[in-house]
């Protein structure tokens, strides 16, 4: 990433600084990052030619003289709050925070400058889990990797269910053809790339399902660990969505290990909180870093039995997710249109 070339400027030089140390954070201090809190230096600045990857500036001090310069993305810092997580204009609310606005930076960056700055080998798994049958869990995955893909982020939906029904996420459904049974039980280093030609492409990548259920192909939870291994190797993906196994084995431990983030998904239902205490008794969450918990097809006019898991401090419920209205399936675009969905998904960027 070295190379890339910044500029922050506003009058402000406190409000600046939490903003500096977040863009210093995210370029692991190999972006130049031009920092200018003075109005008059800023124009004598533009005065020479200049190239610049990122510029996030005060709105009151932008000139159109500015745009006589190669500028690749350009935000401006407001104090007028638009719609809520919109960005209109360029136009970023800037006490929003300096996560946030770094986050929308770096999500609504011009193509070219995407590209740019984007990481080799830095391929991250997101696991999506729950303990919860008919908890949502693939809408929700499909939803983030939707997010994902419009945030420029190169991103892959896998499915480990057992039942391999999740063909409807698809725009034009399918089935694997019969022969990459073998390819993914071979255990081979190549697996991925054997794989690979069958991959379905929409706005996201989907392994499509297989027309059988995974135990009566022989096909293993093992083969999917080996799969994602060849996965990260290959560098083609900033993130990998696994919409995870519902069961749980020593094989989905270690997908968890090789995971960056774990999402659980879980309802407000007596049964679902049964299951999800169960969960907690035995398993370590403690690192709240790693594991984030949602709740999903939430209805805030009746009562949530996870209170009294998040009252004992042994859950802390990051985002509740709508119940949306009716019973018919959401599409990943539309449950990527979702601010719940989102919000979700810029933790994880």
């Amino acid at each position: 990433m070295a190379g890339v070339k910044i500029l922050l400027a506003d009058e402000d030089a406190q409000y600046l600084l939490p903003l500096v140390r977040k863009f210093i954070e995210g370029f692991d201090n190999e972006g130049e990052i031009e920092v200018i809190t003075d109005a008059s230096y800023l124009e004598t600045y533009f005065q020479t030619p200049r190239t610049l990857d990122i510029a996030v500036m005060q709105e009151s001090l932008y000139q159109e003289a500015f745009d006589r310069h190669n500028i690749s993305s350009l935000f401006f810092l407001t104090e007028q709050e638009e719609e809520e997580g919109a960005l209109v204009n360029r136009r970023i609310y800037k006490y929003t925070g300096a996560d946030t606005i770094y986050k929308q930076v770096i999500n609504n960056l011009a193509n070219a400058t995407a590209a740019h700055i984007r990481k080799q080998g830095e391929t991250r798994i997101l696991y999506v889990y729950s303990p919860c049958g008919g908890s949502g869990k693939t809408t929700v995955a499909a939803g983030i990797s939707n997010v994902f893909a419009r945030s420029n982020q190169r991103t892959l939906f896998l499915s480990m269910d057992e039942l391999q029904s999740f063909g409807w996420i698809m725009e034009q459904p399918g089935v694997l053809p019969a022969d990459v049974e073998r390819h993914l039980m071979s255990q081979s280093s190549f697996v991925y790339n054997l794989v690979k030609p069958y991959l379905a492409e929409e706005n996201f990548f989907i392994l499509p399902p297989f027309s059988r259920m995974l135990s009566s192909l022989n096909i293993r939870e093992e083969s999917f660990i080996r799969l994602l291994e060849t996965i990260v190797i290959s560098h083609d993906y900033d993130y990998v969505v696994v919409d995870g196994a519902a069961g749980f084995s020593e094989a989905v431990s270690r997908i968890m290990s090789m995971s960056q983030h774990i999402l659980i998904v879980t309802q407000q239902d007596p049964v679902s909180r049964y299951k999800m205490e169960c969960l907690l008794n035995n398993l370590d969450f403690s690192d709240s870093r790693k594991f984030t918990f949602v709740c999903n097809k939430y209805e805030a006019d009746k009562p949530s039995s996870l209170e009294q898991l998040e009252k004992e401090g042994r859950l802390t419920i990051s985002e509740y997710i709508p119940r949306e209205p009716g019973n018919s399936l959401i599409k990943p675009s539309e449950a990527g249109q979702m601010k719940s969905i989102q919000k979700i998904a810029y933790m994880f960027m």
